[in-house]
């Protein structure tokens, strides 16, 4: 039996590696299910949320994007404070625990589905149509991220 484990885990059939916070590339996005999608700079910034994040986002796990397009689902996303610290401090920053779990899909057009899933959801207008064009035309995360909140694309400077 431990000859078979060997073996396995030598040829890669042995159980994967969680991923980790480690693992990731910065800047992240995470769209967090019934509020909003936010961008997160550092490990520091992606372990504290707002509260209304874990509050509202009861309609299923949060989903993480990398700027390298790894997608995970950030599953059993929670404060580390308790209950009664949550309903004292409504409008707070809380430090975060959460396990992540590579998705299925990932790249960059799997990315900008998701986002335009989002948008779908927003009600349509003229200004969600231009956002949704907006999402389409960028090629990194950051500039998908700015084109879903319908922030102008900033000029760039000559080399």
């Amino acid at each position: 039996m431990g000859l078979a484990a060997l073996l396995a885990s030598l040829a890669g059939c042995g159980p994967k590696k969680p991923a980790a916070v480690t693992d990731l590339h910065f800047p992240v996005a995470v769209l967090h299910p019934g509020s909003s999608m936010v961008l997160y700079h550092t490990t520091a910034d992606l372990n504290a949320m707002h509260v209304n994040h874990l509050i509202l986002g009861t309609d299923g796990p949060a989903v993480l994007i990398d700027s390298e397009f790894v997608i995970f689902i950030m599953e059993n996303l929670r404060s580390t404070h308790g209950g009664l610290w949550l309903m004292t401090h409504p409008s707070g920053v809380t430090p975060v625990a959460f396990e992540l779990k590579r998705d299925k899909e990932s790249g960059a057009e799997a990315a900008r589905r998701l986002l335009l899933q989002r948008l779908n959801e927003k009600v349509p207008g003229e200004e969600t149509e231009q956002q949704q064009k907006a999402v389409v035309a960028q090629k990194t995360l950051v500039g998908m991220v700015d084109a879903f909140h319908g922030i102008p694309e900033k000029p760039r400077k000559p080399n």
